[in-house]
């Protein structure tokens, strides 16, 4: 146990007892043929029926065990590739070639995920005992027109719990990302940690405009920023920036492939200057030599965490959201929350503290 009463590998199992929505891939990657997605280790297939409506089935065909994404879309249903059966949308066996009898059996048929498609992603809720209570997270400004969005992902090693926490760690870029973000003379700055029912936040108060490249493309001019990073159940990692009418916010869905390894989804949202379109080629390649940096050293975490059979952390006042994140979830297990799609007016709780970034 940590000082938190935290089992060491609880935290990485807390996620598997939530039922949400996650991430299964981008709309653009389900076209014509099926396509497996993996949530966390289990293979679910994905295929579109006639009407271009994406279904999520349970990766296995119940006749001989070979899975439905090997085989084939046919008039909307999908077909297995060893004996032809096939399945609609629901996971109801349609079809048996080789049958002369009835189609219809529960054992014939295969376990449903629902879904939804929206801006550009598709979604699969895990639990497939209970319809949602909730809806998918929307990320904000996606849609709107007065913003520029870049889309990205990328895969990590390590566990979805240490990727959350690596996203809203402050006092790493300094050190790791060094040049690109932050890593001059450090300032002392005031935080306000805000717990609600569904996520927790981190304002700073008094910080400059972080050095490095982003800086400079945030505020050219300089000054004081507005800075807070959010984290929103199940695993939605946010940090917002806004100085003036400039306004910059990155948020991350991760998705548990499996324990130890983690898909982020990722939209860069920003309203800055006449320069944004100028910039944005260079928005992604930017982003992805940040993140190129955080696989390195959560690869090197992951490894140590299996060898020593769990994740063991050790809280300062700096680290700001880490407890905060783990109360969250042990909390969402007990009481069964939901996610909701605005912030509560009011915290449960505020905690103030100082540190130097």
């Amino acid at each position: 146990m940590d000082k938190l009463g935290v089992n060491k590998t609880e935290r990485y199992s807390l996620y598997r007892a939530l039922p949400y929505w996650y991430v299964a891939c981008r709309s653009k990657e389900v076209g014509k043929r099926p396509v497996q997605v993996r949530l966390w280790d289990t293979p679910i297939v994905l295929f579109r029926d006639s009407k271009g409506t994406v279904h999520a089935l349970l990766d296995r065909c119940p006749h001989r065990n070979v899975p439905l994404s090997s085989g084939k879309c046919v008039d909307g249903h999908i077909q297995c590739p060893y004996h032809g059966w096939e399945f609609d949308g629901d996971g109801i066996c349609q079809k048996i070639p080789a049958l002369c009898g009835p189609i219809t059996g529960n054992n014939r048929n295969v376990p449903k995920f629902e879904t939804r498609e929206q801006q550009g992603y598709i979604w699969i809720y895990t639990d497939i005992n209970c319809a949602p209570n909730h809806d998918p997270f929307s990320f904000p400004y996606l849609d709107d027109s007065a913003y520029t969005s870049v889309m990205y992902q990328a895969d990590f090693e390590g566990t979805i719990h240490a990727n959350a926490e690596n996203i809203l760690d402050v006092p790493h870029t300094a050190f790791l990302h060094k040049g690109l973000f932050r890593g001059g003379e450090p300032n002392k700055i005031q935080t306000i940690i805000r717990r609600f029912t569904d996520r927790a936040e981190c304002e700073y108060v008094g910080e400059p405009r972080p050095t490095g490249l982003i800086g400079k493309i945030l505020a050219p001019s300089g000054g004081e920023i507005y800075h807070c990073d959010r984290f929103i159940l199940p695993s939605v990692a946010q940090v917002e920036y806004r100085l003036g009418r400039a306004h910059l916010i990155t948020t991350s869905c991760l998705t548990p492939i499996s324990d130890f390894k983690t898909r982020m989804y990722a939209v860069v949202s920003a309203k800055l200057n006449n320069f944004l379109p100028l910039i944005r080629p260079f928005v992604t390649p930017f982003a992805l030599r940040i993140v190129k940096q955080d696989i390195k050293v959560l690869s090197l975490q992951r490894k140590t965490i299996q060898e020593f059979a769990g994740e063991q952390y050790t809280y300062t006042d700096v680290d700001v959201l880490g407890p905060s994140i783990t109360r969250l979830l042990r909390k969402a297990v007990k009481e069964n929350l939901i996610v909701h799609q605005k912030s509560p007016e009011k915290p449960e709780s505020v905690i103030t503290s100082e540190m130097l970034a």
